[in-house]
């Protein structure tokens, strides 16, 4: 493919793999380039150091489950992927609260966790192995051009070298602080939650039973999500949203009054706790791109939009943007037109609007309202979770929304 290529994917985190991925299988007619700036590893167990691959996990809802399975990775996948059969969401010092349960959508499962280190070894070990993607790591690109029929890429690699690449379309994929995204010029809407994320691994003395459990407090939600037992220990993925205020004292806790600080925030769910693995802490920040598409530009992943994690959403809102995208793009290549062409590009945008906003305003007026102290707020979140217990056909309605089907 030389240096041409049809579309240039730049950042080989979780969206710009997952992208490229869904290209080859979809549109196998159209060649695709990766370029990441990070060395990647080139066996599956090589230590990854992307960070969208970090230490925190990830829920996949079922319809990412089948996209990944698409793509022939579901099968490395589903060995370290924990099954979700109930969600139970509740608000600390209320004992009702809200139980989803898979049987009550017909499926499997409602999702499954796994670890991003093991997500991002398996995804990016599935692009070396595509010969219909040319894969650059450890280049940096230093400027962008837009041309009439195509865009010009110049790359540096780790050695120095410089290179050029040409693509009818360019998909910005380099993240929350995506450095491209800024060179072109491209404004975002910020709003600061105030809140860090912490997380952690924890072990439990009960088994979880595959429950997921997310329970809203003054400061945040608190959510243990299932993970694979390891050695014999119950495990599960602690994300613990707090104030930025507090952050710093509770990372630097001792392990025994952090374990009981989390235990007075959970109660008894799967009994004590008995140990917790390296902690890690994140500011949350709802993060806009004030445009996504423009002609031969397209922005995907974080790049994009950098949600709340209260829902889980971030990366099953990827996937569905992924998907969006590759359709019509196989739907133009088809038919011989300029997959870059703006129209093309707005079509697309058009298309996921409704899935963005609503996946964007969910997963910031969750942690809003049930942080909420206002009396109002208050009741109106305790008679919602209330309801959603007591109408069978409400929860199934919301368990089929987390499926993603």
């Amino acid at each position: 493919m030389g240096n041409t290529v049809d579309v240039a994917i730049v950042g080989g985190g979780m969206a710009g793999a997952a992208l490229a991925l869904l290209l080859a299988r979809r549109v196998p007619t159209l060649s695709v380039a990766v370029v990441e700036q990070h060395a990647l590893p080139v066996n599956v167990g090589d230590q990854l150091s992307l960070p969208s691959f970090d230490a925190r996990s990830t829920a996949l809802s079922f319809s990412t489950r089948n996209m990944l399975d698409e793509v022939q990775v579901w099968q490395a996948l589903q060995h370290s992927a924990q099954p979700i059969l109930q969600v139970h969401v509740s608000e600390r010092q209320r004992p009702l609260g809200m139980l989803m349960r898979a049987e009550e959508t017909g499926l499997p499962a409602l999702g499954y966790v796994i670890e991003n280190r093991v997500l991002g070894q398996v995804l990016l070990h599935a692009v070396r192995q595509q010969t219909r993607i040319v894969l650059h790591d450890n280049t940096q690109v230093h400027a962008l051009a837009l041309h009439a029929d195509a865009a010009q890429l110049t790359m540096q690699t780790g050695s120095g070298a410089e290179n050029m690449l040409r693509a009818k379309l360019v998909v910005v994929a380099d993240g929350a602080q995506s450095r491209l995204r800024q060179q072109l010029g491209i404004a975002v809407d910020e709003q600061p939650y105030d809140q860090h994320a912490l997380v952690a691994n924890v072990v439990t003395e009960l088994p979880h039973g595959a429950v997921a459990y997310e329970r809203f407090t003054q400061d945040g939600p608190i959510a243990l999500l299932p993970l694979l037992d390891c050695e014999n220990q119950h495990r599960s993925a602690l994300i613990w949203t707090l104030p930025d205020k507090q952050i710093e004292e509770i990372m630097q806790l001792p392990e025994a009054e952090f374990l009981q600080r989390v235990q007075e925030q959970l109660s008894n769910r799967c009994g004590r706790l008995l140990a917790v693995g390296a902690r890690h802490s994140y500011p949350l920040v709802l993060v806009q791109a004030r445009e996504q598409v423009r002609s031969r530009i397209v922005l995907m992943g974080s790049a994009a939009h950098h949600l709340h994690p209260v829902a889980g959403q971030g990366f099953n809102l990827i996937m569905r943007d992924c998907l969006a995208l590759v359709d019509i793009l196989a739907e133009v290549a088809a038919q011989q037109r300029d997959i870059g062409a703006l129209a093309v590009l707005q079509q697309y945008l058009q298309q996921q609007q409704w899935d963005q906003q609503k996946t964007v305003t969910a997963s910031d007026w969750l942690p809003r309202l049930f942080s909420n102290r206002y009396v109002p707020h208050t009741m109106l979140r305790s008679a919602a979770l209330l309801g959603l217990d007591f109408l069978p056909g409400m929860r199934e309605w919301f368990a089929r929304e987390a499926t993603g089907l």
